[in-house]
């Protein structure tokens, strides 16, 4: 995949994109990740007229475009979930904790998980009564990222900004429920995030970030039409999730083997973010194994991309 800025214009930019069948796209992509033209002379514009293949060229294209846009201008345009920094930065923040910690966030997915394999481990969410199949499912955990103000790198900084919006840091602990804080707090506490984040280094920031919270656990399943559903549980911020953990009924029974198991998945999901876009991941994430579930099906929906969900010593094929 190559990638070049045309034009800025009034709603974002202008690119020209030449994905890896060698077919030219002109892409706008707006400040907020829009797509808002897409021109390829190279493909019918009608998806029905297209080759199967063709259409996720052209889905590599758009994303690439904006995941461009974010790497060479700095606007928000990726879902996080969807930007494989955002998902390798959880994926560190979760190496980094204590292992009390750890068992704290996730240990109620991993005994969920170890339910299935172990009768003598109590199921704490109850399936959905369209699951036809117990190991059917997908568990889902959202995972939130926050700016660690204790680091000695940022505390200064951040106490400086929230005091100028009239937050108080020094009384501050823990994360609130968003329940129990004001929408001036919480607009408050999000331009004190947006103005660190424009004063400070961006790798300074991705070494003080920390888990900020987990959801409950949501539970996929395929309806009887084949659709993917979601039985959703609590989230505990009013914002987008960093990355969202997808995972099969299985865990290892350790704990500490779980973790090892969770770093895996989630070097999975950043794979699974390049391969996307079209790009081979840097050499730590070319790996095999599930990711992303959208990915898995994908994979093997579409004959560019190898099975990378699957351990198959018979496809040795790196990426598209």
């Amino acid at each position: 995949m190559e990638a070049e800025i045309k034009k800025e214009t009034d709603d974002g930019f202008g690119l020209l994109i030449h994905d890896n069948n060698e077919a030219k796209h002109k892409i706008g992509v707006c400040y907020d990740g829009k797509i808002d033209g897409h021109l390829c002379p190279a493909y019918a514009d009608d998806p029905r007229d297209r080759m199967l293949d063709e259409n996720e060229y052209n889905e590599q294209a758009r994303r690439y475009a904006r995941y461009y846009v974010y790497k060479k201008r700095g606007y928000d345009t990726v879902d996080h979930a969807e930007n494989p920094e955002y998902v390798d930065s959880v994926r560190r923040a979760i190496a980094d904790l204590s292992d009390q910690t750890f068992e704290e966030y996730f240990g109620a997915l991993h005994r969920q998980l170890r339910s299935h394999d172990d009768p003598s481990v109590a199921q704490l969410v109850d399936l959905p009564a369209g699951v036809r199949s117990k190991n059917a499912v997908i568990y889902e955990l959202d995972v939130y990222l926050g700016i660690d103000l204790q680091d000695d790198a940022l505390a200064e900084q951040a106490a400086a900004l929230a005091t100028d919006h009239g937050l108080d840091v020094e009384n501050a602990s823990g994360v609130p429920s968003p329940a129990s804080v004001s929408e001036h707090d919480l607009a408050a506490w999000q331009a004190v995030g947006d103005d660190l984040t424009n004063a400070v280094d961006a790798d300074e920031i991705r070494q003080a970030l920390d888990i900020a919270g987990v959801s409950g656990i949501h539970v996929g399943y395929p309806d009887r039409s084949g659709e993917h559903q979601v039985q959703r549980a609590e989230d505990p911020l009013p914002r987008e999730p960093n990355t969202t953990i997808e995972l099969m009924p299985y865990a290892p029974e350790n704990i500490e083997e779980f973790r090892e198991y969770l770093d895996h998945h989630l070097r999975c999901q950043v794979r699974d973010c390049y391969a996307g876009m079209g790009l081979l991941a840097p050499e730590p994430f070319r790996i095999r194994g599930f990711g992303k579930f959208v990915y898995a099906r994908r994979y093997d929906h579409y004959s560019i991309y190898p099975p990378m969900h699957k351990s198959d010593p018979d496809h040795d094929r790196a990426l598209i």
